[in-house]
């Protein structure tokens, strides 16, 4: 599949076929086949991973009679902050690691059974919760089953998070260690519509049966994933990379890593605008996870919300390549910036139900065209999200940068998962005589946040064309270390 050189270039040509390189690493176009096929079935099988557990657990949590602060508490808070604790830790011991299977794969291979361990456990909760209350229900008056589950669940999602974080984490970074830069944009077009259809597959076919199957449901999704994810590990390689800095050869405590990370990652402007916006964002998404009982609100079943959501990923998905091409031609900050302007739009336009009952099956025409108009301006933003990143930061240091950037981003969930639960439950309190009303407020949380970050984008923006733009961007502290590409010249 692969073999190990040391030309500086990232393409050759060798008895008349093409040879394509990334680092040390060189493939013939079969074996870039192989390469693409492991890494996209791998990401199909996490991607529905990752569909499962956030979209069900929510209605698990609020069918036990869990209030929407610890919904959020449960689902975003917690999640969050071990997100903010961990990514850092684990993006640069990453970069700095060398074994044997290389500097990424060795800590996907360690958490996958992990992960599909305490899916299988999520699963059960119910079934487990009303286990643990035959045995531990008389040691307190106030224990019930409902009490015991919701309280099982929240453990188990800080277990299954602490190994899902170490996949969440990595996988995203072993991308610029594998793929040749040539083909990066090709490789994430595939990546974009292969997450598309794991998401349209779930929403069509498995989303309605939520709550009557979940057992089923997370127990496939964990054997599935376990089974393809540990297949991709074994027959992706990684190439060589240079020796670790000093810093990390180090022994004992010391502070000279915390330092020289936040010195690299926040000292130039532009990042520092970056991880703004990543705080912003996650403050604007910390209500996403009450999207579907705003949906519930004004009279649409699950089966609907699955089919709505399933027809918008498949629209999704086909626009994603058109999507990847406007990234290319017009620069992902170009059109961030216009599709921000353009969610912003749509959150306000879903406002409408604040104001108006429709009668049932109108609320449901108007909730999918307010769906299928958001479809381009997620695709975009999507589209753009993780190439605009890599044109910013630096390349050998691009997972740690990404972790300085995930940790601002997990800060702001971590203070607006709190504040939205907060502000769901006052607004539950206000209009307490009419039903899941307030549900409807979600968009407004939405819009203003998202604004906020639409304006941290085109500082962003901004800043970018000071530094050179489009023809002589270089990251501010590119030059203080070499990169891996380059170093394994002779």
């Amino acid at each position: 599949m692969h073999q190990h050189v040391h030309k500086p270039q990232e393409s050759v040509t060798q008895d008349g076929q093409t040879l394509y390189r990334c680092g040390t690493l060189v493939y013939t176009k079969a074996g870039l086949f192989a390469l693409f096929t492991w890494m996209l079935w791998g990401d199909f099988c996490f991607t529905l991973l990752e569909t499962i557990w956030p979209n069900i657990l929510p209605l698990v949590l609020k069918s036990n009679g869990a209030p929407n602060f610890m919904i959020a508490l449960v689902m975003a808070t917690i999640p969050q902050a071990m997100n903010f604790v961990m990514n850092p830790i684990i993006s640069t011991a990453s970069d700095r690691f060398r074994g044997k299977r290389g500097r990424r794969i060795p800590f996907l291979l360690v958490a996958t059974p992990f992960i599909s361990f305490f899916l299988i456990l999520l699963g059960f909760a119910k079934e487990l919760g009303q286990l643990l209350y035959t045995w531990f229900g008389a040691l307190h008056p106030s224990l019930t089953p409902a009490l015991i589950t919701v309280g099982l669940i929240s453990v188990l999602v800080v277990c299954f998070r602490f190994f899902e974080l170490f996949v969440a984490t990595v996988f995203w970074y072993l991308f610029n260690d594998v793929v040749p830069s040539a083909l990066m944009g090709r490789f994430l077009g595939f990546f974009r519509v292969i997450g598309s259809l794991a998401g349209a597959l779930f929403n069509f076919f498995v989303f309605q049966y939520a709550e009557s199957h979940t057992s089923v449901i997370f127990l496939g999704g964990a054997v599935l994933y376990g089974t393809a994810f540990l297949l991709m590990c074994l027959n992706v390689k990684e190439g060589e990379y240079p020796p670790p800095d000093k810093m990390s050869e180090k022994k004992g405590f010391s502070l000279a890593p915390i330092k020289t990370f936040f010195k690299e990652c926040f000292t130039a402007k532009i990042f520092r605008l970056v991880f703004s916006y990543s705080v912003l964002q996650g403050v604007a998404g910390a209500t996403g996870i009450f999207l579907i009982f705003m949906a519930f609100s004004i009279g649409l079943t699950k089966d609907e919300v699955g089919k709505v959501a399933g027809v918008a990923a498949v629209i999704g998905m086909l626009l994603m390549f058109p999507m990847g091409v406007l990234v290319d031609k017009f620069h992902p900050l170009r059109v961030m910036l216009v599709a921000q302007v353009g969610y912003c739009v749509v959150n306000l336009l879903k406002c409408v139900f604040l104001f108006y009952d429709f009668p049932r099956d109108t609320a449901f025409w108007i909730y999918a065209a307010l769906a299928g108009i958001s479809i381009p301006v997620f695709t975009a933003n999507t589209a753009a999200g993780l190439p605009m990143v890599m044109r910013i930061f630096p390349h050998e240091r691009f997972g740690q940068f990404c972790a300085a950037n995930a940790m601002c981003g997990a800060l702001g969930g971590i203070v607006a998962g709190v504040l939205a639960g907060a502000y769901l439950d006052t607004l539950k309190n206000i209009f307490s005589t009419s039903g899941d009303y307030y549900y409807r407020f979600v968009p407004v949380w939405s819009f203003f946040f998202m604004l906020l970050a639409t304006f941290a984008t085109f500082l962003i923006y901004r800043e970018w064309k000071k530094l050179g733009g489009d023809t002589h961007y270089r990251p501010p502290i590119e030059d203080k270390f070499a990169d891996y590409h380059d170093s394994a010249a002779p």
